[in-house]
């Protein structure tokens, strides 16, 4: 089945017409493996690259995903009806499927293990790719946001005395309230515990230190070990929980929550901010591999605010306000027409 690229286009824009939701999950629903959806994506942005040279570069992970997105995204707030909707949910599984992209798949538990009754809980799973933001809506009517590379995993329905969802990333979370039953954010190393109230936590399992930013209502703290949890606080809006897994340290500080949950609109605010911190902000925003290789760098205090630049835009920001020297590394083509990850490497630069 041949794809119009202007459906997609039409559709990312916010301009979709009638049918056009249909006609993109039946092509893709249609490709049997990954390497020739990417190959026959790739063929369609070629020659619409010949025609608009200010297309950007391609990049299938994330235009792919970011369509998924958008299309559940669409669907969870239309209000289709329910055997469309399923239709829809059951191709969508399909092709995240052959992707490899979890991008909002629905996992059903269509066979029970020995020892599960039909009562089992089904779970959600959202994935936001590098360099994208995803709103989300859980079944008990609270929300948010998800930061790129990030997965946030819930159940299709909060059944019992808890509404418990598992992070691995960073997200904000708008709650609604229900005092009778404690909202909980279930990170790596620590839980959030929340009734009804605004929050952003940082909890990459990569990340040696995890971070609780409260914005309005207030939230308990807990830091989670081998069979034990322990209180770290309660904190107030203008705070934020720090906690190092590691080291089993914590630190409550004030801080501006408007400036750590910026990124939902698609702003990075530093303020004298270790520059090896910037770097590590950019590389989740950007989808590259951004090196520092020079000591002295990492250290460099650094101040600015970034608002939906491209990466090329903000390495000229840098090369201005910052003692820095860059190199970028050739980019290798893959078989299928993609290209790795943006190397770049930063250098201190000497005043002369």
């Amino acid at each position: 089945m041949d794809v119009d690229f202007q459906v997609i286009k039409r559709y990312m824009d916010g301009n979709e017409k009638d049918g056009d939701i249909e006609r993109i999950l039946a092509w893709f629903s249609s490709i049997q493996d990954e390497e020739s959806l990417r190959r026959e994506y790739y063929r369609c942005w070629k020659e619409e690259s010949a025609k608009n040279p200010k297309m950007g570069e391609y990049d299938p992970d994330l235009i792919l995903g970011k369509i998924y997105h958008e299309i559940r995204l669409e669907e969870s707030r239309s209000g289709i009806r329910k055997h469309a909707k399923e239709r829809i949910i059951g191709m969508m599984t399909r092709v995240a499927a052959v992707l490899f992209i979890p991008l909002m798949i629905y996992t059903f538990i269509n066979s029970l293990t020995p020892g599960m009754t039909a009562k089992s809980v089904a779970y959600s799973e959202i994935y936001a790719p590098p360099g994208t933001r995803t709103e989300f809506l859980l079944p008990d009517g609270s929300g948010g946001c998800l930061n790129g590379g990030s997965t946030l995993k819930f159940p299709t329905q909060f059944k019992g005395r808890y509404r418990e969802v598992e992070l691995k990333g960073e997200a904000f979370f708008d709650v609604r309230s229900n005092p009778r039953e404690p909202f909980i954010v279930s990170g790596t190393t620590m839980n959030v515990i929340a009734h009804g109230t605004s929050f952003n936590v940082l909890a990459f399992p990569d990340d040696r230190v995890s971070q609780v930013t409260l914005v309005s209502g207030k939230v308990k703290v807990q830091a989670k070990r081998p069979g034990q949890v322990q209180n770290l606080g309660t904190l107030e809006p203008g705070q934020m929980c720090a906690y190092d897994g590691d080291a089993s340290a914590c630190e409550i500080l004030s801080v501006d929550a408007a400036r750590i949950v910026a990124w939902k609109e698609g702003k990075l605010i530093f303020r004298n901010e270790p520059f090896e911190e910037v770097v590590r902000k950019l590389n989740r925003r950007y989808h590259a591999n951004i090196s520092i290789k020079d000591e002295r760098l990492k250290a460099h205090p650094y101040m600015a605010t970034f608002e939906d630049e491209t990466l090329d835009e903000v390495i000229k920001l840098l090369r201005i306000s910052a003692p820095v020297d860059v190199r970028e590394i050739e980019r290798e083509r893959s078989r299928d027409g993609t290209f790795h990850k943006r190397t770049i490497e930063f250098y201190y630069r000497n005043k002369n």
